[in-house]
């Protein structure tokens, strides 16, 4: 996966994923959601096939770098929990 960070400002940050499509984004945009220093959340993928989506997030104050990173790690978490509960579970 490729990112380019197309805007950055001290509450608001832009970037393109290239190669994407909505499953990553739509889950990543979920959990910032539930974070209260989000404001806006938000992807636009023109053309899910050829396009490669910009996602936008706005903060109340927080820098938008730690507020994204916050919640990859808490997805993160997510995933480690459900292999371990999937594994017990297939044992």
């Amino acid at each position: 996966m490729n990112l380019k960070v197309l805007k950055k400002t001290e509450d608001e940050l832009r970037i393109e994923f290239e190669g994407e499509r909505h499953t990553l984004l739509n889950l990543l945009r979920s959990e910032l959601l539930k974070d209260d220093r989000v404001v806006i959340a938000t992807y636009d993928a023109k053309f899910p096939i050829m396009d490669n989506p910009v996602f936008r997030l706005k903060t109340r104050g927080a820098d938008p770098l730690d507020v994204i990173r916050d919640a990859s790690a808490r997805i993160a978490d997510l995933c480690e929990e459900f292999l371990r509960e999937y594994d017990e579970a297939v044992r």
